[in-house]
């Protein structure tokens, strides 16, 4: 089996390798979502004649120069593993339980994709097979960082899909500001109370703790046992390898922060891809008299989530509103009557639906590849939040006056007609989003022409060494100039002894002079 993987290997390697590099790209989230996003990079770098092997969830169809090595099935699997527990959605609310949720969940995922068969296969590679990059989406599985040692240190490049992550810092040199940027799991905004700020430092000290202490030491451990060694470079060092940082924000759409000059910001590069819609979905769009509200939820949570009673209440909801379409995407539709307003459908091309010039709303669970392509094309949003970034995300669109949040646990049919009466009779919504539209959409170049940019110039000079922050030479205490601070505490604390001996030395002296003088007298 291993010789035969090589061989393939090789031989895709030999057809491609006059036109391009070999790229190692390393998917990590079993999400659909993150998968589209990723696959605009990939799809773009194969196009420009490199050569990629894709660790990949979703299935895809290897050609020569564009190998997949598919995890099949993973995210079933994943999703059993928390079907055996309850997943209570309040518990999320709470910027704490939160964090340790997120973390729980990268936790499982790492475990499974440990003993995953196409990682194992990825292994079989020849380990003098040339990598001349390997892109890492670090939102998770950092064990899988010992592939940079394993194919002798190629140039890294890390991307995320998850807007900013919290753990960015880890990997340049991000300034932390936690007194105006709020902690993703929080729903402050830049502008915090003397309590906000409070709360929010602890959230960010929190992250930072719970990362570094429990859940990285237990992704080097797994990188232990699956290169079958403990003489390898610790994960927290290997991420700080990246030369180049992508990350899923725009300055248009999220909040101010400082960023080194090897992050880049390439938010919303997923958007103008192309995508067909139905006959039928058009035809719906078309006779729909005002317009259509769009319900789509992402690919985690499903409206089925919602419960029968949650889902009868909204479907009464869209009855009673006649004049508007409501395409719903929904995967069982089981003793649901439908009234001819409501298209129900497993799937939506929902940019191609957010494109449409008679799409008026969409209902979100507060994703940010959704929330970016609504932002894109002007349509403002109800967000229903139910984990990690997703409350920030939504409290982002009401800080905008771009859109409205309902928690995820106080929504029914009377919530939903509120915030859709409130954004569907006030136009200043539209008009918001219509001008955010515009901000984003004003830029010098296209998003993924930006990455591409970027990481063809990584491979082009084996790494980016003049964006390198001196702070990855440097320990946090002289990065944050706690030495010096030390030494200026000893020095003003020892000048604070010595002028206390010195008055002590000085009423004794006193004292002695006191005591003669009466003894002469």
């Amino acid at each position: 089996m291993a010789l035969s993987v090589a061989s393939v290997v090789l031989v895709a390697a030999a057809f491609v390798g006059v036109c391009g590099e070999n790229i190692l790209f390393l998917q990590t989230i079993a999400s659909k979502s993150h998968h589209i996003w990723n696959r605009q990079i990939f799809d773009r770098l194969y196009d420009n004649g490199h050569n990629l092997t894709i660790l990949s969830f979703e299935k895809e169809v290897s050609v020569p120069g564009k190998t997949f090595l598919l995890m099949e099935d993973f995210q079933q699997r994943l999703m059993a593993v928390f079907a055996e527990g309850t997943t209570d959605f309040s518990t999320y609310e709470n910027a704490f339980s939160n964090i340790v949720n997120v973390y729980h969940y990268y936790e499982i995922s790492s475990q499974l994709l440990l003993s995953e068969p196409a990682v194992r296969r990825l292994l079989e590679y020849p380990r003098t097979f040339r990598f001349d990059l390997i892109i890492h989406d670090f939102t998770m599985g950092q064990f899988l960082l010992g592939f940079v040692e394993h194919f002798q240190n190629p140039p890294l490049v890390a991307l995320s899909a998850y807007n900013i992550p919290a753990y960015t810092q880890f990997l340049a040199d991000v300034p932390l500001h936690p007194t105006y940027v709020p902690h993703p799991a929080a729903t402050f905004g830049q502008q915090m109370t003397f309590v906000e700020r409070v709360k929010n430092t602890g959230y960010w000290w929190f992250d930072m703790l719970y990362r570094q202490q429990l859940f990285m030491p237990r992704e080097n451990h797994r990188m232990q046992q699956l290169f079958e060694s403990t003489n390898l470079t610790h994960v927290k060092l290997l991420e700080r390898r990246a030369e180049l940082v992508l990350v899923n924000s725009d300055p248009a759409l999220d909040y101010y922060q400082l960023l080194p000059p090897n992050v880049v910001q390439v938010g919303g590069l997923h958007i103008k891809r192309s995508e067909e819609m139905p006959s039928n979905m058009q035809q719906f769009i078309n006779r729909a008299n005002r317009g259509i509200i769009l319900f789509s939820f992402g690919t985690n949570v499903q409206s089925e989530m919602l419960g029968p009673d949650v889902n009868r209440q909204l479907l009464e909801l869209f009855r009673s509103m006649p004049d508007y379409g409501f395409i719903w995407k929904h995967a069982n539709a089981d003793g649901m009557l439908m009234p001819p307003n409501v298209l129900m459908t497993p799937w939506v091309p929902q940019s191609a639906v957010l494109a449409n010039s008679r799409t008026k709303l969409l209902v979100s669970h507060g994703g940010l590849l959704s929330l970016q392509e609504a932002a894109w094309n002007g349509v403002p949003v109800i967000g229903i939040p139910f984990f990690a970034d997703q409350f920030s995300n939504v409290r982002r669109l009401e800080v905008a006056g771009i859109g409205l949040g309902i928690p995820s646990t106080q929504l029914n049919g009377e919530t939903m007609r509120r915030a859709l009466d409130q954004i569907l009779d006030d136009p200043g919504f539209r008009a918001r989003a219509k001008s955010r539209s515009n901000l984003f959409r004003a830029q010098p170049q296209p998003p993924l022409e930006r990455a591409i940019f970027w990481i063809e110039k990584v491979i082009a000079n084996k790494g980016l060494r003049y964006l390198r922050a001196p702070t990855r030479a440097m320990a946090p205490y002289q990065v944050y100039g706690l030495d010096m601070l030390a030494v200026l505490l000893l020095i003003v604390w020892s000048a604070y002894l010595i002028c206390k001996r010195f008055q002590n030395w000085r009423a004794s002296g006193g004292q002695r002079a006191s005591a003669a003088k009466r003894k002469a007298e």
